[in-house]
This record gives C-alpha cells, structure tokens and sequence, in this order.
C-alpha cells in the first residue's frame, strides 16, 4: 500500500478534531487539558486505511492556538498534503494566514475544506474569494463539510485518496524526524519518526552513537524495514536523548533550534516559580521533562529553588501550570516578555586548530559559517550548537575559519564568550496609538511623557507611547473614561515584512519587523567610509555578506524597505536595487518625504529621520497618502520600523555564575559522555574508561534499584563481577551497590543513567 502524510490545520475552533472524528470514527484529543480546555496542545497521528485505493493515509491532527503551533510546524516537516480547515462562520483568521504563509514556503499541496457549513451565518463564498488572493498558493480542491451533518465527509476522503505523495530529493540518505514518544510495555520509550528518504532497518547502527533497536507500525506490530513516508515507532538504544523535533541526517543528529519549522517558533514569554521542597522540586523537574515529549518549544532552566519556565505564551504555561498542581505546591514569582539572550559585541578567539568569529544575532537563530558559506561539516555544527546551547543562547552568529574538529571549535567559541558579555536584549517598538474625544488625556500625557504626532479639529489624537509605559498608560485611560476611550492601535498586515534601515557612513543599523513577532536587529560596522571611493566595493561586499547573514530566509518575503534619510541613504539604496534585483530609477539622498521613487518589489522609501512622524502623519490626516501608495496606513509601518531600527532596543547584562569553560565542560559530561564527539573534553567514551575516584551525578534514577535522586553525586569505586552491579560512595560517607532495574542493563543504559563531573 501507498502512503500519504496529510496535515490537517487551521485556526483554533475551526473544527479540525470534529473533522478527523467524522472521517475516522475516532477524536484525536486524548489529554485532560485538551478535554478540558476544547482544545488541541499537540500533535496527533491518526491511521486511516482506505483499501479500495490501495492508501494508508496518516491524519496529523494539529492545534489551532498559536501557544502550540510548534505541533503544527512538526507536521509540515512530514505532510504531503495540507488540509486547511476554514469555519464557514468566521473565515479566515491569523493562523489561516501563517499556514498559507508556510504552504507557499514549503510548496506544499493545500486542499482547502470549509466546515461549519451547517450554520445559518456560514459564507463559503468570502472563503473562496479570499484564497484566490494567494496566486502562488496550489490549490487541489475547495471541499464544504459539516462534522455534525456528516456533509462532504466522502467528498473530502475522495479528494484526498487522489493526492500523490510529494517527492523529496534526498536520495537514498536516511532521514527521519522524531514527532513524539510512546511506551510500549516491554520495550520501554518509543520513538515515533516520520522518515524524510532513504529506509531503515531494525537491529543496525546509523552512526558510531545511535541503533535501531526495533521498528513497529503505529499499531504496533513488529516490522523489519520502513521506507521514505512512512511514520513508524522505533526502539533506540539512547533512549529518549533526542528531542521532539530532532531531524537525523548523513548520520548527523541536528538540533530543532538549528534547522525546520521549528526553529522559527520560539518562547515568548519567561514564568519563574519557587519551590523549597528539594522532593517536590524533583517531581516538577519530571513533569516538565515529559511535557517537553509532548509539546515542542517549551524550555526551562533552574537555580537553587527557582525555576524559569519558558513557553510562547499564557495557555502554553496554564498547562504547565495544572500539571505541577497536581502533584505538588508551588508559589508563582512572576512572569515577563523574553528576551533575547546573546552577546553584546563581535569578537574572535583561538583554541588549538580552530579561529573563530562570533557576532550578536538579536533575533532566535543561531547561524554557522566556513569559509563564508554556511557550515555544512558535522563537527562545525557539533561545535557551534553545543556551545550555544551550553549558555542557553537565542540568537549568534558564528564564523568558523579554522578548527579540525567540533572539541576545538567549541572551546574556541566559548574563549570568544569569556571576552564579552552575555546580554539580554529585549526588542521593543513605540506604540503608535490613536485616541478620540477626551479632554483628560493631557494629564496623562505629561504623566507618562508622550509625545503628540498630531491633534486633528475634531480632537483625534496621534500618540507615541513609549513601550514601558503603554499598559499604565491604556489602565488609566480606561479608568477616567470608564472603558469608554475610542482607542485603537495601529497595526501591521498580516503579510508585511519590511525592512528599516538607519544608515551612516560607517556603522547601518538594520530591523527586521513583522506581525506577531519581535523585531529582529543588526549591526553592521564598515572597515572603512563608504565616502572611499577605492574601498567601496569591498564595503558592499562585506554589506552583502552580512545582510544575507541576517535575513536568511526572509529576503524573498520582504515587501517594503524603509531608508532613513541620513548620511549612507543615497549609497544604501542604490545597494539595495542590485541586491534585490530591483528595475527602476535610484534614490537621490535630496530626496524628502514628498518625493518618494517607488521601485517594485520590495517597494523602497526614502523617509525624513529628523521629521518623521509628525509630517507623515499630517500627511495621513490630509488624505494625502504619500508615494500615491493606496495601502492604508504605510506611513504608520515607516514610524514604527524607523523607532525600532533606530532607538527601540534595551537590555540588561546577565551574570555567569561559573566560568565559560566550566559551563561548557559541564553541558558536554551531560549530554556526550559515551560518545566519540567531544572526547577530547570528556575523556570517558566506554565504560572501561571510569577511573575508581571519579565523581558521578545521576541524570535519571527511575532506572537505578536504589534511593538515589536526579541530581545527587556519587563517588566511583568500581563494578561487580561482568558489571553486574556498581559500588559508589556517597558525599556523606556511605558506602553503597547500585544496581539496574528490570530491563536496564549496566553496559547498555550506563550513560543514559549517569554523567560524569569535575571535582569543584
């Protein structure tokens, strides 16, 4: 039988779980919190035979909330198809755009199924309407269904049955993504995959660290191959070590931070709760390390008693948050937006045969280069992401110019991270607001500093807000208006990415900002003046270089450029027709605001820095749209990416309590001991290399027959007899034999078990 993969996703209550339920006879939601709540935190895989076309497909049902779109971004990494589910009731919303956003991006067949359609305010029509906006989007078939009437269920099935699998070039290399865990009783974790190319077969190794142990189907029965578009479960001899979302390639196991979907969906948000319990703090320890199995971008980290939490929003730490009170007490310390965690200068370092050169990113991504191309060597990758994850970094930059392997490349970066600080940046933007008819608004405005961009006759007024200050500011407001204030933000197109540019003779600032988003920062710094002539080539190379640095990905999707009107203006732009590939006349640096040259695609604009605001919005106010742009509120984007790009970033500077070196040898015990990467920092790849005096920490005491406890460290003394059992002193003087339980092996689960520590 033929296989196909098909994602199905849409915006939360559109009705994607009542769909699967009338296609298969079963619901997906299976968790307390999604029962309780009514909605989907993860993603589920539903097998659907359909034996008269030869097809097994496999329904990824998907959650709507954008707390959990990491579930969504899972499926699209395996789907053939995209089911997009749109409520005939409420038409397309946020999450409807972001898929298509993604179907566009990935190429990705969509066939579009409109539900709901029972009810009476139900429109297909502006549905349908809408859709045919998106030329680049491929549409297989438009499908009305009702979950509740059984309408257009056989209709959607045939529709489906016909879709052919999408081919990926990968050849015949083995590659699969971990889409979750199961236990199998018996056999301990499982590890659903989806497998990207190439095949695999149970009981071979895929590299020096990692066996497949055993494959099942779904259902699971035992089988002895699965093949490219298959979603399979797999016995592992590691364990669990491998994260949701992890993509194994050309035997290299890559990080979700690195690479797919994933990537781009970060946390937003930081929660910090205290727990004095040392018993309790283990077991709330536990229970995020097994949410983490089921929902992909959630992180924490801890220090003594308390623990910050990081999760992309409310809903997603609600669910955290009824987990743990299940079992234990704890208190809420608080709770606010994340930031982005990286240094805060460029700076080089050496170590043995590796050089290298590490950069701020103020955005979550971490980028990797050799030679000036993006690094593709397994140990340059290895170096840079364990040095990165090591000081729960969120965005760097990393140039690699020498270094024979990942051991030298990781201490080269981390001697670079000793020379600089390691800053929390929190990108922000003024807000632009606009308030009507309220004469106690002038006491706020001097209470709270904000600037008035414009006051129109009817007593309409423009504001600047500063960031800090706005909730103050909207919570007073509302209490001398009692909730009557007409107060409205101005906002972005969903589809809006633009690109703002502040730009000098030697030194451009560049934002990047779009909806739902922080915006993203870069420097760069010329070596020399773009006012030297001689030199200017090599300045626009070095801008390219940069600039395809950081926007990535998001070159193509760029829809307007903002250049402020300062000394590099004129150079800047004339830079920015060849490298987007722009037809059109230049820029003139005379030009002012009323005289803006359009070029098409992305749209570039010349806009006055000293008198930005308050003439664009009296130009607004006027009817006059410059540029003769009839997109409504352009300028208010121009604003509000020039605040950014030139004045809204603030930071604080975060304290290592041990030294870089230490951080880094500590991450690699924990998570490489065992292996050959990084021996030349671990020492210990078998387990004839423990040495009698060495100090062990447990990593995971559910497999040990004893009383021992994540955490506690125990001093090496030597294995019984065919390593049947370990003897160990404890840091009180107890001297003690550990053993294995049930179907854990010594030899087998040693270093899933324990990590090996410095004496300190």
């Amino acid at each position: 039988m033929r296989t196909l993969n098909v994602l199905i996703a849409g915006h939360a209550q559109h009705g994607k779980s009542s769909l699967i339920h009338a296609v298969c006879g079963k619901f997906p939601d299976i968790l307390d919190f999604e029962l309780n709540h009514g909605t989907t935190v993860s993603l589920k895989i539903i097998q659907f035979p359909i034996p008269k076309k030869d097809l097994v497909v496999n329904f990824l049902d998907s959650p709507g909330h954008a707390d959990f779109k990491g579930g969504i971004a899972l499926g699209l990494e395996i789907a053939d198809l995209l089911v997009l589910v749109v409520s005939g009731s409420e038409g397309f919303q946020a999450r409807t755009y972001w898929l298509i956003e993604k179907a566009i991006e990935k190429n990705l067949p969509v066939l579009l199924t409109i539900t709901k359609m029972d009810l009476p305010n139900a429109n297909s029509e502006k549905i349908e309407k809408e859709i045919k906006k998106f030329e680049k989007l491929h549409i297989s078939s438009i499908v009305k269904t009702s979950s509740k009437n059984l309408i257009g269920i056989d209709k959607l099935i045939e529709k489906i049955a016909i879709q052919i699998r999408k081919q990926e070039e990968n050849g015949d290399d083995l590659s699969f993504i971990n889409l979750g865990f199961h236990n199998k009783k018996g056999f301990g974790e499982l590890i659903y995959v989806g497998i990207l190319s190439g095949h695999i077969k149970n009981n071979t190794w895929i590299n020096e660290k990692i066996k497949i142990r055993n494959i099942f189907t779904l259902k699971g029965e035992s089988l002895k191959l699965a093949q490219e578009g298959d979603i399979v479960q797999i016995q592992l001899n590691i364990g669990s070590s491998i994260d949701l979302g992890t993509k194994y390639y050309k035997g290299k196991v890559i990080s979700p931070k690195l690479i797919n979907s994933l990537a781009e969906i970060v946390p937003r948000k930081e929660f910090y709760i205290s727990i004095s319990d040392p018993i309790k703090f283990k077991v709330a320890i536990d229970v995020l390390e097994s949410i983490k199995k089921i929902i992909p971008n959630i992180d924490y980290y801890y220090k003594k008693s308390e623990i910050t939490i990081l999760a992309t929003g409310d809903l997603q730490f609600t669910l955290l948050k009824e987990r743990l009170e299940d079992l234990i007490d704890f208190e809420i310390v608080g709770s606010k937006l994340k930031g982005i965690i990286t240094i805060n200068q460029s700076t080089k370092a050496t170590f043995n045969s590796a050089t290298v050169r590490i950069v701020p990113r103020i955005k979550n991504k971490l980028t990797v280069n050799r030679d000036g191309i993006q690094a593709t060597r397994l140990y340059d990758i290895l170096g840079a992401s364990v040095a990165y994850d090591a000081f729960h970094l969120d965005g760097l930059h990393i140039d690699i110019y020498s270094g024979k392997n990942e051991g030298d490349i990781a201490q080269a970066i981390t001697r670079a991270i000793e020379k600089v600080k390691i800053i929390k940046i929190i990108p922000y933007q003024d807000v632009i607001v606009k308030v009507s008819n309220h004469n106690a608004l002038f006491s706020l405005i001097e209470k709270y500093n904000i600037d008035i961009l414009y006051q129109s006759k009817s007593n309409t007024f423009f504001l600047q807000v500063k960031n800090y200050a706005f909730e103050s500011f909207f919570n007073s407001i509302m209490k001398l208006t009692n909730g009557q204030a007409d107060f409205s933000l101005i906002r972005f197109d969903f589809e809006d990415k633009i690109l703002s540019i502040d730009p000098g003779t030697r030194h451009f600032g560049f934002c990047l900002i779009e909806q739902g988003a922080l915006p993203s920062l870069w420097y760069v710094n010329l070596k020399r003046s773009i006012d030297d002539k001689r030199s200017r080539s090599v300045s626009e190379e070095q801008i390219r270089y940069e600039l395809d640095l950081f926007l990535g990905n998001d070159k193509d999707l760029i829809k307007k450029v903002f250049i402020g009107n300062g000394p590099g203006s004129s150079f800047i732009a004339n830079f920015l027709i060849d490298y987007f590939n722009i037809t059109g006349d230049s820029l003139d640096k005379d030009d002012t605001i009323d005289q803006l040259n359009i070029l098409p695609t992305p749209d570039i604009y010349m806009v006055d820095e000293f008198k930005t605001t308050k003439e664009a919005l009296f130009h607004l106010q006027k009817g006059e749209l410059v540029n003769q742009v009839t997109a409504k509120g352009f300028v208010d984007h121009a604003i509000a990416a020039l605040l950014i790009a030139r004045r809204g970033i603030k930071g604080e500077i975060l304290k290592i309590e041990k030294k870089p070196m230490a951080n880094l040898y500590d991450y690699i015990y924990e998570h490489y001991t065992g292996t050959q990467s990084f021996s030349n920092i671990h020492n210990v790849r078998t387990l004839a290399d423990l040495k009698k005096g060495m100090y062990l920490r447990v990593k995971d005491s559910s497999k040990l027959d004893s009383k021992l406890n994540n955490g506690d460290i125990i001093l090496f003394s030597g294995f019984g007899n065919n390593f049947g059992s370990l003897y160990a002193t404890t840091f009180t003087g107890n001297k003690i034999i550990i053993k294995f339980q049930g179907l854990s092996k010594i030899q087998k689960d040693f270093f899933t078990v324990f990590a090996p520590v410095k004496q300190r």
